[in-house]
Order: structure tokens, then sequence, then C-alpha cells
């Protein structure tokens, strides 16, 4: 009898600060497909602008796995956990990797424009993401600095919440959701 394959599913890790481009690297070298989406936008540094390259997800990354492969993403260098319900890891639909690297350049990250009007919003408002690799998913405003919002998105099988650029978002009326 033929051994069974096993199937490879989109796993959600969640990584040390800054440690998602070592996760990337350090599961890359195991042979391990991983999707770590970036965004490029404008910052200050030293009083110049300055184009830096962050992490679309700060703390997150996408792995292709096996279950089979759990304790060595979890041992891997960088890495705090697999993402899921109950401690256990629950895959993510392949349709949002999917979705999210249609919306993206080929170099893994989107730009920032220097100039765009930011709309106000306040923690419990509804938005919709009009643009960028997440453009359609729904949320709720969280946390709302000058430039971005922390919104938790609903749209997925379980609630992420996601730093998103404001010029990205439009409120949207919760009653539209029905």
């Amino acid at each position: 009898m033929l051994a069974k394959k096993m199937e490879l599913n989109w796993y959600v890790l969640q990584t040390k600060s800054k440690q998602e481009n070592l996760v990337e690297l350090y599961l890359s070298s195991a042979n391990i497909e991983v999707f770590n989406p970036k965004i490029q936008e404008i910052r200050i540094v030293r009083e110049k602008r300055k184009k830096v390259t962050v992490p679309l997800f700060p703390c997150y990354v996408f792995a292709k796995l096996s279950p089979s492969l759990f304790d060595l993403v979890i041992y891997t260098r960088g890495v705090r956990k697999i993402l899921g319900v109950n401690g256990r890891p629950k895959p993510i639909k392949e349709s949002i990797v999917e979705t999210i690297k249609e919306r993206i350049n080929g170099n893994n990250h989107i730009y920032i424009p220097e100039n765009c009007t930011l709309e106000e919003f306040c923690p419990g408002d509804y938005i919709v993401v009009v643009d960028g690799p997440l453009k359609g998913f729904v949320g709720v405003v969280e946390k709302v600095s000058t430039t971005k919002a922390i919104v938790m998105l609903i749209s997925m099988d379980y609630q992420v919440k996601a730093e998103i650029h404001k010029f990205l978002l439009r409120k949207i009326d919760p009653e539209d959701l029905e």
C-alpha cells in the first residue's frame, strides 16, 4: 500500500518582534514555503525622508506546512507559535494568501505614496480596505495614529489584527454588511 502524501496548508506563524525576515530565512532553508509580504513606505530618519521596507503584518508570516512539520517550525529561532484555536494550529484558506499575493508587486512589497489624503477614523468604526493586498476585507477600527489604524479584520476564518495605512481604508455603514 502506498503511503498517502501529506497535504500542505497555509498557516500563520507569530514571530518575535522584528524577526520576520530571520524566520523566513530559516524556514526557507528547510525547504518550507514562506510568504512574508512587505510594504515600502516613506519615513523620517534623521530629519530626512527615506524609503524603508517593513513587514505588511508585523510579527507574522505565512508558511505552507503539513502537521508533521509543526515541531520543526515551533522550535525555529524567532517563531513564537502557530496560530490556531484552543492551542491547536488551524490552517487558513489558500485563497487568503493567493489574494494577498495577487495584489503585491514582484518583490513582495507594495509602495505607500508620499502624498495622500487621510480619512479620520475612531475606534469602533467599520471600514473596508479599498486598495492594496487586503483590498475588499472588512474590519473594525481598534486604535488610530496619525497615519495608520489598528484594524480587527472580520472577513477571515478567525479575526486577525492588522496595522493598515489610513489612506487604504474607507468607512462603511455596519448595516451594509448584512
